[in-house]
């Protein structure tokens, strides 16, 4: 997992282990993501973060972000963000727990991140993840998860058409007591990918959520140097039903399927070189249940080989009845 030379571009995103002194930030470095047991920001580098997820195997990975163009940096009430001529890259930790009103702190973090997206002119979210504690557990009357959903979808645009201009977006829970959020805002607008194998989230009927989940199944970013693919967190869902409940590699392999159709789906907006899952510059894997990590690694590496670097971690998924996730990373540069 460890690259052998440091790529800039308008923005390049790779994963090194901790004794690759690539890892290390420098001038061009927006975020150094790490995984632990708790999520944090480093207080003395707002670059170093750390998701509240422990990796299952291995040592310790790092995705770096980075970028060959000036950046700036700053906060924005609770957010700490790096942005470029391009790109807005931001952070933010806030206290939570299962007694937390998970919707009205999902409102306000989004509002947050839209008031700094308009102060700085990104008005174009590309990726966001979310990662917050006691995600399946009922608070007031409502699972956490739907709770979330709810106050994500009163801050967004709810105007005609918004469902046209979401991001990609994984939520996952975890065991710790933050909730962390950091994305990826731009200039200029990526393209929405839906899967024809899947109702699109946005439009899920309402018995999974009082509002249904505002993201993209995946976005394709064309910087002026690179081609990246956001792949949403995805799971084994067919339509808009769980497929494969109790059995960890039939849902593995479904979720693959996903993916590989979004890839299909992508190749028709672009030349991009990239044709399946094995051609993903990285991967996450999230597993409710971390005795499965063994025959979750020898199907991946089965089936994609051992070329795409793979971080597995320990995280709760959206859905009782889901026993993974995974989400994937296109970078040409």
């Amino acid at each position: 997992m460890t690259s052998t030379k440091k790529k800039n571009g308008t923005l390049c995103i790779s994963y090194h282990d901790t004794s690759d002194p690539l890892a290390l930030p420098d001038e061009h470095t927006l975020a150094v993501v790490s995984y632990g047991e708790n999520s944090s920001i480093d207080a003395h580098d707002e670059r170093r973060l750390t998701v509240g997820l422990p990796i299952l195997h291995g040592s310790q990975t790092h995705e770096v972000w980075r970028s060959d163009q000036p950046i700036d940096a700053g906060w924005s009430g609770d957010i700490s963000y790096r942005c470029t001529d391009k790109l807005l890259f931001g952070q933010v930790l806030l206290d939570d727990s299962e007694h937390v009103d998970m919707e009205g702190l999902t409102r306000h973090i989004y509002e947050r991140i839209l008031l700094l997206q308009k102060a700085k002119n990104y008005p174009h979210m590309l990726r966001i993840w979310n990662y917050f504690p006691s995600i399946n557990r009922d608070a007031n009357g409502l699972e956490r998860y739907r709770s979330f959903c709810v106050g994500r979808h009163q801050a967004i645009d709810t105007s005609s058409g918004y469902e046209q201009h979401l991001p990609s977006a994984s939520a996952i829970g975890t065991r710790c007591d933050k909730t962390l959020v950091y994305f990826l805002a731009s200039r200029d607008p990526g393209v929405q990918i839906e899967n024809p194998r899947q109702v699109s989230a946005f439009e899920y009927p309402d018995h999974y959520s009082p509002k249904s989940p505002a993201f993209s199944r995946a976005v394709l970013a064309q910087w002026n140097d690179s081609i990246h693919l956001y792949v949403s967190g995805t799971a084994s869902i067919i339509g808009h039903e769980t497929h494969h409940k109790h059995d960890y590699l039939r849902q593995l392999g479904e979720c693959l399927n996903n993916i590989d159709a979004l890839i299909r789906k992508s190749r028709e907006e672009t030349d991009s070189d990239i044709h399946s899952s094995a051609d993903l510059s990285g991967i996450k894997v999230y597993l409710r249940h971390p005795e499965y990590l063994e025959h979750a690694m020898n199907y991946i590496s089965d089936r994609l080989g051992d070329n795409t670097p793979v971080v597995y971690l320990r995280g709760d998924i959206c859905r009782n009845d889901l026993l993974l996730e995974v989400e994937g990373l296109y970078s040409s540069c």
